[in-house]
């Protein structure tokens, strides 16, 4: 394997099983699926009830992750867990993974079914390899054929897995020929306080979820999956109190641009509401100076490289020791002529209070800090009928102008409750313009998934298969 194929091998993204065929074009996938298996295997014993039950859930699962990762990222694959430490009882990640899921993820890719090209994980390299899948030729055709997109596809919430992250401090690790910087994934400990945190962002996501949110472009095009807003706050070093951002929305990965443009709320564009330069203004507040008149990141002598001063900055804060080359792709424009020690030198010179900050990983604390604070905006914005959606230290509303001053008179609140100092909120985006665009709301889930097999368009084989998510198999005991 060569090094490229080796990082990105890194990079590929793990099975997602609660994705689910929410229309009879994709519940037709679904039963082509089975279809083909069934033909494959010519069982002479048909399987019990409940395992034939967990199987058919199972390739519903495969069969639609494989189709959003065809939709979204043609040519890249996905890693899926064979082992039987992952897939024992206490670490499955759907109570349908079972042992038997090993199994019939390696049957997909026999010549004979023909669903997924399989690359065999490797325990026994340094650093380990896990096995990946992608669709076969043959199912990317079929997504095609059946003009599939990602609306076709919801998920079940049940299956979307713990809200709340806690990771470990990131250490030097070796991975797939490759040195990288990984925090491993803390046990959630049991106490009220990590059970409060819990029904906060269970309440959030539950609201996102029945936002009506809808884009401005062609959804498929642009890669754009609306039912992806499952958030979860992570946790680093440890510590509940360093870091705890919101990640997971599909609005959060974007350029400000697109995202301005293209998001709708309720059919109506959005603006963005962004605390200005809140990190350094926590950082003078917990040194207890005074904050530089203007531009916090117009450092005299950088003033023709703000965006890299920006990240320098916040990598001096964040990192637990001093830097003394530059941080990862924070050069940007920067002459290559240029030793850190330059940008170094006058950004202690501008920001001198802050200095004993550097190295000390304090960035973490004020990303909790930020955190806190869209903790206590968002449910102000839910109780005041706002919807809004987080972005670290912003939101996206709708672009009314009532409810623009609103969210920013309880922003500039909440940050002034968790610094104690006043913090200074800026609007991006046309306040007042007015837009009505096509709505694609996240489809409710049924209790039940029904497939209804249309028999002179997938050929012969199982003729209704309903998975009810009440019962054990989906919701665990």
């Amino acid at each position: 394997m060569t090094e490229p194929e080796a990082e990105k091998r890194v990079s590929d993204r793990p099975f997602n099983p609660s994705r689910l065929p929410i229309t009879s074009e994709s519940r037709g996938l679904v039963l082509e699926v089975l279809d083909r298996l069934s033909s494959a295997e010519r069982r002479c014993k048909r399987r019990q009830a409940m395992a034939q039950l967990i199987y058919e859930r199972v390739v519903l699962a495969l069969t639609c992750d494989l189709a959003h990762l065809h939709l979204t990222k043609p040519t890249e694959w996905m890693t899926v867990e064979l082992s039987k430490a992952a897939l024992s009882p206490a670490r499955r990640r759907a109570p349908f993974m079972t042992e038997k899921f090993a199994d019939l993820v390696k049957s997909l890719a026999v010549p004979e079914v023909n669903l997924v090209e399989l690359r065999k994980g490797d325990q026994q390299s340094r650093g380990g390899l896990r096995t990946t899948i992608r669709p076969s030729a043959w199912l990317g055709r079929r997504i095609a054929e059946l003009g599939l997109a990602l609306s076709d596809f919801g998920y079940e919430r049940a299956l979307l897995g713990e809200p709340l992250e806690l990771r470990g401090k990131k250490v030097q690790r070796f991975i797939n020929n490759k040195v990288v910087f990984l925090a491993d994934k803390l046990p959630l400990p049991k106490s009220e306080d990590v059970a409060r945190i819990r029904k906060e962002m269970d309440e959030i996501n539950a609201w996102i979820a029945d936002t009506n949110l809808s884009w401005w472009g062609d959804e498929q095009e642009d890669k754009v999956d609306l039912g992806k807003r499952f958030l979860k706050r992570i946790f680093n070093n440890g510590s509940f109190q360093a870091g705890g951002r919101l990640y997971g929305g599909f609005w959060q990965s974007m350029e400000k641009a697109p995202r301005l443009d293209g998001v709708l709320i309720d059919d109506q564009p959005v603006v963005s509401l962004d605390f200005a330069q809140s990190a350094l203004r926590m950082a003078y507040a917990e040194v207890g100076a005074e904050l530089p008149k203007g531009d916090l990141y117009a450092v005299w002598g950088l003033e023709l490289y703000r965006s890299e001063t920006k990240q320098i900055i916040n990598a001096l804060l964040c990192s637990d020791s001093l830097l003394t080359r530059f941080p990862r792709h924070t050069r940007g424009t920067m002459p290559k002529s240029w030793k850190f020690e330059r940008p170094y030198s006058l950004i202690a010179r501008y920001h001198a209070p802050l200095v004993p900050l550097f190295g000390s990983a304090s960035g973490l604390r004020f990303m909790h800090d930020e955190s806190e604070i869209l903790i206590r905006v968002l449910p102000r914005l839910k109780s005041m009928g706002i919807r809004a959606l987080p972005i670290h230290d912003c939101v996206l509303i709708a672009n009314n102008e009532r409810e623009v001053e609103a969210a920013r008179a309880v922003m500039e609140q909440a940050f002034e409750e968790v610094t104690g100092v006043p913090g200074t909120v800026e609007v991006e985006g046309k306040v007042g313009r007015k837009l009505i665009g096509m709505t694609t709301p996240l489809p409710e889930q049924a209790a039940g998934v029904s497939l209804d097999a249309h028999r002179n368009s997938v050929g012969g084989g199982i003729r209704e298969m309903t998975i009810d998510t009440h019962d054990g198999l989906l919701m665990g005991s």
